[in-house]
């Protein structure tokens, strides 16, 4: 009987750390939409604008950082690391509504693919608030970016449901505007082939197809 106790109680201990380790889904997806957000911005500094290139290196820098202190959560989902995150993810959300505002292109024959590459940072941007659940205090942090005083682009992203179905990936729009994207249930494939269909047949950008 003691032995069937500590059984249980050992069973019951690796269930329970198995759990408390399991890292939540909208981790990952974040994680793997910012691992394709960030060379999509990196594939405009030899295009836009050479006083907006920094910018878009930054916003690059940024994705990058939110990757990091994701890994950093999901080995350690502390409020501190969660904060982390938080602050990675304002600092994207406001520098891609700066480039939006700013783009602007060397040639002009290329004005369309890139402001459609803008756009379709803009809609990465939506897509990682839509996904955040609420009790992880994040969702709040992001709604709260939203304002005018802010310069940041999220507005009323409709979050998904379990049951909702993913809207297909056809165009993004090819004009910069003010009007933040509607979240689609985009995910990092979808962004992929959206980037390559962008930007098939230019030889600006040559080389920088997403695999």
């Amino acid at each position: 009987m003691k032995l069937r106790t500590l059984t249980m109680v050992s069973l019951f201990a690796i269930a329970w750390a198995t759990v408390a380790c399991t890292t939540p889904s909208w981790v990952n997806t974040v994680e793997a939409d910012a691992q394709v957000a960030a060379p999509i911005a990196g594939s405009l500094v030899d295009i836009i604008d050479p006083a907006l290139a920094p910018q878009v290196t930054l916003i690059e820098n940024d994705f990058n950082a939110l990757v990091k202190t994701l890994d950093t959560y999901k080995t350690s989902p502390t409020a501190t690391n969660l904060q982390a995150v938080q602050a990675a993810f304002a600092a994207v959300n406001a520098n891609v509504a700066q480039l939006e505002s700013a783009a602007q292109i060397k040639n002009p024959a290329s004005q369309a693919k890139v402001a459609a590459v803008v756009q379709l940072l803009a809609q990465a941007v939506t897509e990682i608030a839509a996904v955040v659940p609420a009790n992880t205090g994040l969702a709040p942090h992001v709604a709260g970016l939203a304002t005018a005083d802010s310069g940041s682009r999220i507005a009323n992203s409709e979050p998904r449901t379990p049951n909702s179905e993913p809207s297909t990936p056809n165009s993004v729009s090819s004009t910069p505007n003010s009007v933040s994207p509607t979240a689609k249930g985009w995910k990092a494939k979808d962004f992929k082939n959206q980037f390559n269909s962008i930007i098939a047949g230019d030889p600006q950008f040559a080389g920088k197809e997403l695999k």
